[in-house]
């Protein structure tokens, strides 16, 4: 184990000794905010991994939901592909005039209905590329011109989630805030890029169309566009990713935690 993950562990460990500790807000992702927040970590939007060359991801103990990999831009055919869909396929934002919304999961082996079109992607192996296409109500195909090549994909993936870190922790509510114990880290390495193909092409690694409006903050008004979200199944993980070590807080006393770091530095 790196240097680098050895320090991750020793802070998780302090962490995991605390209990519980109160989430830095109430929204979905908090449970990782919070989890940065303690590390001391600014939370960002980065193209690189969050912590020393690793990808932190958090999850609570019984969420269903997939966990979020990384964000990625069209390719192509325009420099800015997700303006013209938005514009094209959007819906008008309710509250803010001249803003749009085009957002929903969108998969490779059924098509998913967005405001007034059908949308589906396809894995082209012999173009290389992800495809976007487009149907009308009628499910008839309208358009197939957004997408992904797989050079700028696997470069995006192999950068960002070489090393990655799934931490899990118990989820409570107190006072009308969430509050979070985290009890198990897990390091895993990626296995490679054709994994992550056939994984999206069985619907086990989920993208998400996202372009939508800020609603509170400073940011309030202002047209979000993250373009594709890819996020895969929580119990799809160990599909893509290679386990090197695991420390269950829960599972593990005082008098063996140091032989726990011993087997992490040995590993």
């Amino acid at each position: 184990m790196t240097k680098e993950k050895e320090l991750l562990l020793s802070e998780f460990i302090k962490l995991a000794k605390k209990g519980y500790v109160k989430g830095v807000n109430n929204i979905t992702n908090s449970v990782g905010l919070t989890f940065e927040s303690q590390l001391g970590k600014k939370p960002d939007s980065d193209y690189l991994p969050d912590y020393n060359g690793i990808e932190l991801k958090c999850t609570t103990r019984f969420s269903r939901y997939p966990i979020s990999l990384f964000s990625k831009s069209f390719d192509g055919p325009n420099d800015f592909e997700m303006n013209r869909l938005l514009k094209t396929y959007g819906k008008k934002d309710i509250q803010f005039e001249g803003k749009f919304q085009l957002f929903g999961v969108v998969r490779t082996r059924r098509l998913t209905l967005i405001n007034s079109n059908y949308f589906k992607l396809e894995v082209s192996r012999e173009d290389k590329k992800i495809y976007l296409l487009v149907y009308d109500m009628n499910k008839k195909l309208i358009e197939k011109l957004s997408y992904i090549d797989f050079y700028s994909l696997e470069e995006r993936i192999m950068l960002k989630l070489s090393n990655l870190s799934l931490i899990y922790a118990s989820k409570t509510k107190k006072e009308n805030s969430q509050y979070f114990r985290y009890y198990k880290i897990v390091f895993y390495k990626i296995k490679d890029f054709d994994i992550f193909l056939d994984l999206l092409e069985k619907d086990k690694i989920e993208v998400t169309l996202c372009a939508r409006v800020s609603r509170s903050g400073v940011e309030c008004g202002r047209q979000r566009n993250k373009n594709l979200v890819f996020k895969i199944l929580k119990e799809s993980v160990d599909e893509l990713f290679l386990k090197e070590f695991e420390y269950n807080f829960d599972t593990s006393s005082k008098a063996n935690e140091t032989q726990y770091l011993w087997q992490a530095n040995n590993y």
